[in-house]
């Protein structure tokens, strides 16, 4: 079985990235669920493509 590499760099600056964003979104109510999670979505892609280009 292929194990998976996880850069524990990269999972941290998500953590905050997503935690703050959503300590704001429940403050302003700005994005309803369906948009968070789209947009939590976009940033792991974005982060793990960043990630494929090294």
């Amino acid at each position: 079985m292929e194990q998976i590499k996880v850069n524990p760099k990269a999972v941290e600056r998500l953590k905050r990235k997503i935690i703050l964003q959503e300590n704001q979104n429940l403050k302003t109510k700005a994005m309803s669920d369906q948009q968070m999670v789209a947009w939590i979505k976009k940033q792991i892609e974005e982060e793990a493509q960043c990630y494929l280009n090294q």
